[in-house]
Order: structure tokens, then sequence, then C-alpha cells
């Protein structure tokens, strides 16, 4: 997904509702945290929210705690830089790829990288697409659960910094396996190979663990 510098989503400039996308991630946050953020009154963050859910990137239960959609998400990793040359694209996701395979080959992981799907602009016909959106699933590394537990766990405490909430504690070993693989590179954004992403694109499948075994 690209967005335009000028452009606006419900109201407030789309870099904006991108930068607050990306802080909320996969956590829940109230009006009061989202005004935070974006440096606006809880009242206006909370008409935010509501007209953001109403453009599908937002939802919430009970109107105090929202949380991202997958459209919220792809918000999130969207990018205001110029379109991508072919040339870049094809670097892109040759230096992923090398990542995925240096990963599958250290246990020092708790995961493994399952499948990697390319979808949107990138995979279409255009010269100059707008950024490089794939989409990853993991599994586990260990058969066995008390082993795979204790492995999460080990990774957990090779964090430095504080984690940020519980959920991020949680997810920790497969947040970080996503940081890597990203691994800053400008113009590719990383998603969950999820339902959304099965049944609402078109996707081209760059790597299948199981037909490399």
């Amino acid at each position: 997904m690209r967005i335009e510098a000028s452009q606006k989503i419900a109201g407030f400039p789309a870099i904006q509702v991108r930068l607050l996308m990306r802080r909320v991630g996969a956590f829940l946050i109230t009006p009061v945290g989202a005004g935070h953020i974006l440096g606006c009154t809880a009242d206006q963050a909370l008409r935010l929210l509501r007209d953001l859910g109403k453009g599908g990137y937002t939802s919430s239960n009970d109107g105090q705690y929202w949380e991202v959609t997958d459209k919220g998400t792809a918000l999130a990793s969207a990018t205001a830089a110029k379109p991508l040359r072919r040339v870049t694209v094809e670097r892109l996701i040759s230096e992923l790829l090398d990542r995925v395979q240096e990963v599958n080959q250290d246990d020092r992981w708790a995961y493994r990288v399952e499948t990697v799907v390319i979808f949107g602009s990138a995979l279409t016909s255009k010269l100059r697409p707008s950024d490089v959106d794939v989409a990853c699933s993991f599994r586990p590394r260990w058969r066995d659960a008390q082993q795979q537990r204790v492995h999460e766990q080990q990774r957990r405490d090779l964090r430095r910094s504080p984690f940020a909430s519980t959920i991020q504690q949680l997810y920790w070993p497969q947040f970080e396996l996503v940081r890597f693989l990203k691994s800053r590179s400008r113009g590719l954004s990383i998603h969950r190979f999820d339902e959304w992403v099965r049944q609402n694109t078109k996707y081209k499948v760059l790597y299948d663990e199981r037909r490399t075994r």
C-alpha cells in the first residue's frame, strides 16, 4: 500500500494515521492513548477512531478499547516513498528469501518460516510498484511442546529492554522474527499470512518449507 504525503484519512493526515496504526500494532488502545500519540484531545481521538472504524481500519466491542484490523495493519506498513524500480523489487525479494533460509537453518530462533507469499503492486505488471508486500506464516521450531515453551522463554529473556505490554511479551519470539526478516529494508512490508490475505488478495508463493524438505 502507498500513501501520498498530502493525503488525508478520516480528516487527519495519512502520515499521522499511519503512525497511530504502527504504534498500536497488535495491542489495544484507548482514545486517551491515541490522543497522546497524535497530539490531540481524547475526544478528537475518539472521533478519529470511530471514523477509522467506519473505514475498516479499527474495531471496538465496547467503545473504550480499540484494535487495529487487517486493513489498519496494511496502512501501518504503507509507504510514502517514491515507487520502486523493478530491480529494487527483485533485490528485496532475494535478500528476504536469504534471511528466511538463514532463520530456518539457525536453531537459535524459536520459530521457523513456513510460507512466504507476495501480493499487492509488486505482483502486478507495474514498472514502478509502490512497495513489496509479503505475508509470512511461522511454525514452532520444536515438536515437543515443553521444549518449545522453554525456548520461547529463553528468547524473551534475551530481550534487553522492557516489554511494552503482556501481548508483546507473549508473542515476542514471533515479533523479533518479523523484525529480522524485514531488516529495516525500505520498501518491504511484512504481514501475517492469515485468512484475510488468503481470501482477499491475489498472491504468489515465494517460499514453502514443505517443498524444501
